[in-house]
């Protein structure tokens, strides 16, 4: 399983900062923690800035409302997980679509006054 980027990722790294983190495993051991933390502070920086910007911050967190969030959070989740992980993604993502179908169902019949 390969790690994907997720859009904070997208909105929090640079190019640079991969290239950073790309080069840690290749430095002396005494350097690697001073490095470590550089790396993270710089994270830390471009994180703050992101959500001073009020229109980017809008976008990351937020999802289209005729979206079902809880099945699409649970198949967004499912790249980062291992398989047994993802078996058990797909037991709640079944729960939930019965649900949802029952709902449907239940809400369709006529009620009575």
């Amino acid at each position: 399983m390969e790690p994907s980027l997720t859009l904070f990722d997208n909105m929090t790294q640079t190019r640079e900062i991969q290239m950073l983190k790309t080069v840690l495993p290749y430095m002396k051991e005494e350097q690697k923690k001073q490095f470590a933390i550089l790396i993270k502070y710089m994270e830390l920086q471009n994180t703050i800035q992101v959500f001073s910007q009020e229109e980017k911050v809008l976008s990351m967190c937020s999802v289209d409302d005729n979206e079902n969030n809880m099945l699409s959070m649970l198949n967004d989740l499912r790249k980062f997980c291992t398989e047994k992980e993802q078996e058990t993604l797909d037991m709640l993502t079944n729960m939930f679509s019965m649900m949802e179908t029952y709902e449907t169902i239940f809400n369709s019949w006529p009620q009575e006054v």
